[in-house]
């Protein structure tokens, strides 16, 4: 007689739903430190430029006498960019301060409820700020704001570091939201890669 070969679900091998929802965050959270990573890179990278600018300009006049005339301009835009594209991954990687004052006096579940509370009211608090933030961009987008610099650079170019930076530091909230409400609520749903990588910073 041909032995049947036992299926693995009735093995219980199965993947259960809570792995299943874990797995999938686990893979979100990835992704968005992979976009944090590339935006604190460029932001970096902002400082870089800012600096070759910034001594161009010194040289010039110091040597020649003679000015970029958007050294001001250009190297406030590129300051823009190292504060909003570094947002995310200075939130993630524990770069903002937290007043320990009332958090600190928390233990177990009662500290996981205090830190869910401040995650909703920082990821509201976010969500409305992005929301504005866009709309100010999408204004100056419709109508053709320009600089009062002698480039008349169109303002929603430099400033679309602005909601890109604002959103991802959206969406790294969101993340530590569900983080937030899983370690209250469901502390098998906080796999242990997301545990290396991320910790409670809030």
């Amino acid at each position: 007689m041909t032995a049947k070969t036992v299926p693995e679900d009735s093995r219980g091998v199965k993947t259960s739903g809570l792995q299943r929802i874990r797995e999938a965050a686990a893979t979100a959270d990835r992704g968005l430190r992979h976009l944090e990573t590339v935006a604190m890179v460029i932001s970096a990278l902002s400082i870089v430029v800012i600096t070759v600018i910034v001594c161009a300009e010194v040289f010039l006049r110091t040597a020649v006498g003679v000015s970029t005339l958007i050294s001001a301009e250009y190297a406030g835009y590129l300051l823009a960019a190292n504060v909003y594209l570094g947002l995310a991954w200075t939130f993630r990687n524990g770069g903002f301060i937290r007043v320990e004052l009332i958090h600190g006096q928390f233990r177990g579940r009662a500290a996981a409820l205090i830190n869910l509370l401040i995650t909703v009211i920082a990821t509201a608090t976010l969500l409305v700020y992005t929301w504005y933030i866009i709309g100010f961009v999408v204004q100056n987008y419709r109508s053709g704001a320009t600089s009062i610099f002698i480039t008349r650079t169109v303002l929603w170019v430099p400033q679309l570091v602005m909601p890109i930076g604002s959103v991802l530091l959206t969406c790294s909230m969101i993340s530590a939201l569900v983080r937030a409400a899983a370690a209250l609520f469901a502390p098998g749903l906080v796999g242990q890669e997301t545990e290396d990588h991320t910790e409670d910073w809030l």
